[in-house]
């Protein structure tokens, strides 16, 4: 049986997602969705993939990756090996495409004004595709994963690039990260006056665009890669409320530096909440029975501390698994499994989430 999910959207009741088909599949934190977009009229085929950190805390959240194409089946994977070493901060990751069978709609989903090509009109559906993404998506992920409304991102390469950028020109603050690759510029040539005017209303953002250095040497369309790059990169700083990393990486195509595209991507849009090279130093056994002992969560469970593997600390609440941290200052951890900051004190310890804030109290010792 299907299961019908109303997404809430801010201003009025989104049309439903049907859930047609859920599934855990082979990649280890990910489950496989087919849904029916009754705005559409399409299924699509989405790919949740969890990463290593873990919600700790009650209201912590994670960042949310969303990525157009299926993430060319490398989005995933690639996010939790970034996130589980610290060189990004962890997020979930949404890849998003057509379901198998469906007929073709790429020009139709991504392009928000009809393009001609051959003498054939194309496209200019991207507004109704976006109001399926924002409004029926993004909340039924985020009503079901600890995602963070206001750490998400959105992930495009050619002409899911035209639509990342055509979402950034009607509302900057959609998404707080894009990663915008080969934006095809002639199927939109009033884009980048747009990007340039919305700009203004940016706040904070970050933004990574990126072009093959060989992407000109190409036919059709590709051959103004570079020049609609170089008019990006300018529209993008025309207001400090971007930050912006703009990237030609030479002697590369249109697909070849696709998995840089997405690495240096996630890397900048979601910089780690610690430094990449955090050291993994053992404890000392006295300044393990300094943190050693049990603390009172304000909700009535025990936090217990206790020594783990190498001599670090080891983290339990009630029967969840462990979470290791590591020594990351004076008096101060960070548990990458949970992306938790931890802060001891002579009376307690703070643990910081995304989202969430928690102070545990020391109990006095049995």
């Amino acid at each position: 049986m299907s299961i019908v999910v109303a997404a809430l959207a801010s201003t009025a009741v989104a049309d439903p997602l049907t859930v047609v088909s859920e599934a855990p599949i082979t990649q280890q934190g990910a489950t496989r969705f087919v849904v029916h977009s009754d705005r559409l009229g399409r299924d699509y085929e989405v790919t949740v993939q969890l990463p290593e950190a873990k919600v700790f805390l009650p209201g912590q959240k994670l960042a949310a990756i969303y990525a157009l194409d299926g993430g060319y089946g490398l989005a995933g994977s690639n996010s939790v090996f970034l996130g589980g070493r610290a060189m990004m901060a962890p997020a979930i990751v949404v890849s998003l495409r057509l379901a198998p069978g469906q007929p073709s709609s790429r020009n139709q989903d991504f392009t928000h004004h009809p393009f001609t090509v051959d003498g054939k009109t194309l496209g200019g559906g991207g507004a109704v595709f976006e109001a399926f993404l924002l409004q029926d998506l993004k909340p039924f992920i985020e009503a079901k994963y600890p995602a963070d409304p206001a750490s998400a991102v959105l992930f495009g390469h050619s002409l899911g690039g035209v639509f990342a950028a055509n979402v950034f020109a009607d509302n900057p603050n959609a998404f707080a990260g894009y990663i915008i690759g080969s934006v095809v510029v002639p199927r939109d040539p009033g884009l980048v006056d747009r990007i340039a005017k919305a700009t203004a209303r940016a706040h904070g953002q970050r933004v990574f665009l990126a072009v093959g250095g060989a992407e000109d040497s190409t036919v059709s369309e590709k051959r103004f890669m570079g020049q609609g790059f170089t008019a990006l990169t300018a529209a993008f700083k025309a207001s400090p409320g971007v930050t912006l990393q703009a990237k030609s990486y030479a002697g590369e195509n249109h697909l070849s530096y696709y998995p840089n595209l997405m690495l240096d991507g996630f890397r900048f849009v979601l910089p780690p909440t610690v430094p990449v090279d955090l050291p993994y130093v053992p404890l000392s056994q006295s300044a393990l029975a300094h943190y050693v002992g049990a603390y009172a969560l304000p909700d009535g469970r025990t936090l217990t501390v206790k020594p783990g593997f190498d001599n670090l600390l080891a983290a339990q609440v009630d029967d969840q698994p462990s979470v290791y941290w590591l020594p990351n200052g004076t008096d101060r951890f960070y548990a990458f499994t949970g992306d938790l900051d931890v802060t001891f004190d002579p009376s307690g310890l703070t643990l910081t989430g995304r989202g969430a804030k928690v102070r545990a109290e020391r109990k006095p010792a049995q």
